[in-house]
């Protein structure tokens, strides 16, 4: 009896450890995707102060979590994220409106129809920034965000430009089936913002290092939404995303 009994203990533990050797590469993606949203300072500035330590403590929970149970699919998450507002399999793309991001600046928050009372958040997870959404054929009012961080580097001199909406910006979408669109962002001429803007110059022993200054512009801005024309969207990868996309769902 007791031969058997360590006999199925090993196998048990064989068993778990060849779990746990089939799920790591899952587990790991996930930690690193997590570690990488938390200390992303392109899209959250200063933010990372308190996010990139809530995103280690995650990070460590997911790849504990994740590496102890098979995971769901092997294969990755697609690197283009899609986001689709109806229930059910993904509808043949005649049945459907699709509308795109022109650029990564922008970003959806939420989406409702319009006989709707309450909205809903346009990604699955926290970490997921669609490319593209898409509906059925309806009247909607979708809500932007905006933020862009930009580096341009000349010789001993980098300027860095950041620019966010302090408001979001609120549009009407009147989807039509089979029909592309893309998103985009009009922005005002910019103005040197009321009162006196955040300013910093430490002291220097050289009149080229460490010498830091900052210039605050305000400016109104607003999200505007283009109907594509067929032969525009021949040229764009919107298809072979969205295909990728449905095989991922398929998997899930």
């Amino acid at each position: 009896m007791r031969g058997r009994r360590s006999f199925a203990a090993a196998l048990a533990g064989l068993l778990a450890a060849g779990l746990t050797a089939c799920a790591l590469p899952e587990a790991a993606r996930r930690s690193s995707e997590t570690l990488k949203k938390g200390w992303d300072f392109d899209s959250d500035g200063l933010r990372i102060l308190y996010k990139g330590p809530s995103a280690i403590v995650m990070a460590a929970g997911d790849l504990a979590l994740y590496s102890m149970r098979p995971a769901r699919s092997s294969a990755a998450e697609p690197v283009v994220k899609w986001f689709r507002f109806y229930d059910g399999p993904m509808r043949s793309e005649e049945e459907v409106a699709i509308l795109c991001h022109l650029d990564s600046a922008t970003h959806i928050s939420s989406i409702r129809r319009i006989e709707d009372p309450v909205a809903v958040e346009a990604r699955y997870e926290a970490w997921h920034y669609p490319a593209c959404i898409e509906v059925t054929p309806g009247e909607y009012q979708v809500t932007v965000s905006y933020y862009s961080r930009k580096t341009v580097a000349q010789e001993l001199l980098a300027t860095t430009t950041t620019s966010e909406s302090t408001t979001d910006s609120t549009t009407r979408w009147s989807a039509s089936p089979g029909a592309v669109y893309v998103l985009a962002a009009v922005i005002g001429r910019p103005a040197v913002a009321p009162g006196q803007g955040p300013g910093y110059r430490p002291r220097r022993k050289t009149k080229e290092l460490w010498d830091m200054s900052f210039k605050l512009e305000v400016s109104h801005w607003k999200a505007t939404i283009v109907q594509l024309p067929k032969t525009a969207q021949l040229d764009l990868p919107i298809k072979a995303h969205r295909e990728a996309w449905r095989r991922h769902e398929g998997r899930r």
